[in-house]
């Protein structure tokens, strides 16, 4: 099932091709949203989930001191970076057009500021992964493709499972 899931400020919310919210990060009835999984959607890194990755390939990881050293030094760095490049999110192109735009509204700052916002992504199209009728399905059958119950698939905590699309 298709479905859009867009970026709030304080929440991620799902919407259906309908326009209707189908399920929100937030508590509500409709249903739950992992926030791990929408921002894995829109490249948010889990920096603790890239550090334990890291550390295992590690070649003088065998001793623990030394792992845990790596780990946190990987980690320590990695948002490092982030806090530093956390402004630097447009292209040049992006800069150039917003110049142009400038010129163009001098006397209107909120048609720029909306514009410069619109740079931003904020929603993308996803799909719902739903349950396979065959228990034992990996995801396709012999004809290469899953089918499906039409009910969605949920994680150990209960949330829905999307995948960008």
């Amino acid at each position: 099932m298709k479905a859009e899931l867009v970026k709030r400020v304080d929440r991620y919310d799902l919407y259906g091709a309908d326009g209707s919210k189908i399920s929100s990060s937030s508590p509500n009835p409709f249903g739950k949203l992992s926030v791990e999984n929408c921002d894995e959607i829109f490249g948010v890194v889990d920096v603790e989930k890239l550090a334990n990755e890291r550390s295992k390939t590690c070649e003088d990881c065998d001793v623990p001191v030394f792992k845990a050293g790596y780990y946190d030094g990987f980690q320590e760095g990695f948002e490092e970076a982030m806090e530093l490049n956390k402004d630097n999110v447009f292209t040049l192109e992006d800069m150039m057009n917003c110049w142009n735009k400038a010129l163009k509204f001098q006397d209107h700052k909120e048609t720029l500021g909306e514009y410069i916002t619109s740079l931003q992504q904020t929603e993308w199209d996803v799909e719902i992964v739903e349950e396979c009728l065959d228990p034992t399905c990996d995801g396709v059958n012999r004809k290469g493709e899953c089918i499906t119950t039409g009910k969605p698939k949920l994680n150990s905590d209960g949330c829905l499972i999307l995948k960008r699309i």
